[in-house]
C-alpha cells in the first residue's frame, strides 16, 4: 500500500483555519459553561420549589383533613389520639370533592354502612365504629367512645341547707360581733 499523497497547504491558509478551529472551540467552551451554569441554577430553583409545594401540600393536609379528623375525635373520645390511631389503621381519610371522606384501604371506595355512604359527622363515625363486627375492635371502641354526654348529675338540685353557727354568748349580756 502506498500512502496517500498529501496535498500542498498553503502556509498561510493553515494558520487562518487553526485560529478560526481555536475560536470556534473557544465559543463552544463558553457556551457549555453557560448551560452548565444554568442547569446548575435551574435545578436549585427546581429543588427550591419542590420543598414549598411539600410545606404547601402538608398545609392543606393539616388544614383540611388533620383539624378537622382531630376535632372529630376529641368530641366523641376520651382517647382522641388512640381513636385517631385506630380509625385511620382501618380506613383512609380524603377529601373528596371538598368533603371529607371515609375510604376501604383495599379498593378505594368509600364505606359503606346500611347501603349508604358513612358521613364523615361524629353521630355517622360513632356508629359505624360502636357497630364493628371484631369484638376485639369493638371493645376497643367502646372503652374510648363516649357514649353520651351526660354527666350524672341529672340536673337534681340538692335540698341540703346549711346553718351558720351561733355565736357564742359570755353571760354578761353582750355578744360579741
Amino acid at each position: 500500500m502506498m500512502p496517500e499523497p498529501i496535498a500542498p497547504v498553503e502556509p498561510n491558509g493553515e494558520a487562518t483555519e487553526l485560529e478560526t478551529l481555536r475560536k470556534t472551540v473557544a465559543e463552544l467552551t463558553q457556551k457549555a459553561a453557560t448551560r452548565k451554569a444554568r442547569i446548575t441554577e435551574l435545578e436549585s430553583n427546581a429543588s427550591a420549589l419542590q420543598v414549598k409545594a411539600t410545606e404547601a401540600e402538608t398545609r392543606i393536609k393539616a388544614l383540611t383533613i388533620d383539624g378537622p379528623v382531630n376535632d372529630l375525635c376529641e368530641s366523641i373520645s376520651v382517647a382522641p389520639q388512640a381513636l385517631r390511631s385506630a380509625l385511620e389503621s382501618e380506613y383512609r381519610i380524603e377529601m373528596r370533592d371538598g368533603v371529607l371522606t371515609l375510604l376501604n384501604p383495599s379498593d378505594s371506595k368509600p364505606v359503606m354502612q346500611d347501603g349508604k355512604q358513612v358521613a364523615f359527622t361524629a353521630e355517622s363515625i360513632k356508629a359505624l365504629l360502636l357497630g364493628s363486627k371484631d369484638e376485639a375492635k369493638k371493645k376497643l371502641y367502646n372503652a374510648i367512645i363516649i357514649a353520651n354526654r351526660a354527666s350524672g348529675a341529672g340536673g337534681v338540685t340538692s335540698k341540703r341547707t346549711t346553718t351558720t353557727p351561733a355565736r357564742p354568748q359570755f353571760g354578761l349580756g353582750m355578744s360579741l360581733k
